[in-house]
């Protein structure tokens, strides 16, 4: 039966008194902390050697036609998706706001400005009483923004974006975490949740199947909350984590009957979730090594006009500032860039027909690029900190290079090295000569072709000269003392290839390795373990509504498709 119309009680007077934070009860932050209390900073170095780091870490590289596999950078075993929606739970779990020219971090007093917690507070902000401009005007619906087109294909006959975000006129999205506006891509996955929300608040059925009340707006509004952070937590944790830890690791810390085992997350005098920093700080900045250099959005918005059309995709970033280049954030979603979803996860509904580009089929959904010790050649110049005169790659652009700016954060936190933090886990560290050079731990194959061996050879050339450098030589400050960022993605290249047949397995790089998958997963867990209003600790035994997942495991993929459908 359909749901009746949604319709909202009195402004003056009604029970809507905005957003409980599940986790940290009247508090709308939250604090970081080390999650290895006496492991010693890793050794300080001058800004000269993070950024010949950096620039060791960046690869050129335009990325291969839509229509071709590319073994050396792909990573078929996580979607593109997957990129952006790391982005987007980061965001919901943590903000530091901390400049990196800061002479010096008080980690005591460092403060996490979103609530650290699974909560969707980035959606949410703090509910529709405090921050009635996230939402409609009958307090329960969150606002959307323009429609999408698409050139031949209706938005309905694909799972693909139905509305752009909501806007002021001159182009600023109106967000619970403006960061949710940082590119065109994470952008459209708020999108799909604010659908979500909006699909969930207005049925009977599912908030009846969940068991929820909606005998007043307020009711009908919390249930409506609680259903969609459920099933988002239920997609991190066993759907994300699962795809992005070494094998068998989230099932070794959920600890499924039992508590989880959070030895070394929990904290003696942690009342509330805390952000660890060696996760924020390192760890979970993974991703970054994950984003393609260009993007197709769907069937028809395969490439910019006038680009090259080997290339077939989107430029992530870059300085050119038509509305039609690039996937800069900040401005209103182009016509026809709604994102056909079936182009960035798998468990979704293909295109009717297939796409092809020239007579080839495209290759969907589009791999998300390894997780190694290698990001992108876009991301050495951030469109947020581009500069009038300061030309790209250019000493005074070392400020937009995303690779030095991890460095110099970590650093700024006073981060253990990765060697400090593995012994501190029990394991065994990589050494110095693993470290310094590339691939995993399995070798070519003989017959591999000049490209494969090429890229490798160029990526142990550039580690080696920096070894040289500044590991070795100049004083041998980061001997056995490597930054935590890049220990984690090397890690992730050595031992992250545990399916050999895939394409491409001697890179590695198919999820992290032992001590990134540690941090990770105990971070994540623990903050749904210390709030007890998530999932992991009702009582009920959550499993997805049948409504939402249909049958089969609940991904990312069947939640956005079932919010976009």
């Amino acid at each position: 039966m359909a749901s009746p119309p949604i319709t909202s009680r009195s402004r003056h007077g009604n029970d809507q008194r905005g957003l409980v934070a599940g986790a940290t009860p009247g508090l709308p932050f939250g604090r970081f902390g080390p999650m290895f209390e006496d492991a010693p900073p890793c050794p300080k170095v001058p800004d000269p050697v993070l950024a010949d780091l950096a620039a060791a870490m960046v690869k050129a590289d335009k990325g291969a036609p839509i229509t071709k596999t590319e073994t050396v950078d792909e990573n078929d075993r996580i979607p593109a998706g997957y990129t952006y929606f790391g982005q987007f739970v980061d965001h919901d779990i943590s903000f530091d706001p901390t400049p990196l020219n800061a002479q010096h971090v008080d980690r005591d007093a460092l403060v996490d400005f979103r609530s650290p917690a699974l909560d969707l507070d980035s959606l949410y902000g703090r509910g529709p009483a405090d921050q009635p401009y996230l939402y409609e005007k009958d307090g329960l619906r969150l606002r959307l923004g323009k429609p999408m087109n698409t050139l031949q294909v209706p938005i309905s006959a694909v799972v693909g974006a139905t509305h752009d975000v909501h806007r002021l006129k001159d182009g600023i999205a109106i967000l619970g975490d403006k960061r949710n506006d940082e590119n065109k891509i994470v952008s459209q996955i708020h999108q799909a949740f604010i659908a979500l929300h909006n699909k969930v608040v207005g049925s009977d059925a599912i908030i009846d199947e969940f068991g929820g009340d909606r005998s007043t707006d307020a009711a009908r509004f919390a249930s409506a909350v609680a259903i969609v952070r459920w099933h988002y937590q239920w997609v991190v944790v066993h759907d994300y984590l699962d795809r992005i830890c070494e094998p068998g690791m989230v099932a070794e810390v959920l600890n499924a009957g039992a508590t989880p085992r959070l030895q070394h997350y929990l904290k003696a005098d942690a009342d509330f979730p805390y952000m660890p920093l060696e996760f924020a700080g390192a760890a979970y900045r993974f991703g970054h090594s994950m984003v393609r250099p260009s993007y197709s959005l769907n069937g028809e918005v395969i490439a910019p006009p006038g680009t090259d059309k080997l290339v077939q995709r989107i430029p992530t970033f870059s300085r050119d500032p038509s509305p039609l280049a690039n996937l800069n954030g900040g401005g209103e979603l182009p016509d026809f860039w709604g994102i056909d979803w079936s182009f960035f996860l798998d468990d979704v509904a293909k295109r009717p027909g297939g796409t092809e580009v020239g007579g080839a089929r495209v290759q969907i959904p589009q791999p998300s690029y390894r997780i190694d010790a290698l990001l992108a050649e876009p991301l050495k110049d951030l469109p947020e900190f581009f500069a009038p005169g300061v030309a790209a790659g250019s000493p005074g652009s070392i400020v937009g290079n995303l690779a030095f700016r991890n460095l110099k954060r970590g650093q700024l936190l006073g981060l253990p090295s990765g060697q400090a933090v593995a012994r501190r886990l029990g394991i065994v560290p990589l050494t110095d000569d693993v470290l310094w050079s590339a691939g995993s731990r399995i070798p070519l194959p003989q017959d591999a072709g000049d490209e494969d061996r090429e890229a490798l050879a160029a990526t142990t050339s550039a580690r080696a000269a920096f070894r040289a450098k500044w590991v070795d030589g100049n004083g041998a400050a980061l001997r056995e003392n490597t930054p935590l960022w890049f220990y984690i993605l090397r890690e992730a290249e050595f031992f992250g290839a545990t399916e050999p047949t895939r394409g491409g397995s001697a890179f590695g790089g198919q999820h992290l390795g032992p001590v990134g998958s540690r941090i990770v997963a105990e971070t994540i867990i623990g903050l749904l373990w210390l709030d007890a209003s998530s999932f992991l600790r009702s009582s009920r035994g959550f499993r997805p509504l049948s409504a939402i997942a249909g049958e089969g495991s609940l991904t990312l993929g069947r939640l956005i498709g079932f919010a976009l459908s």
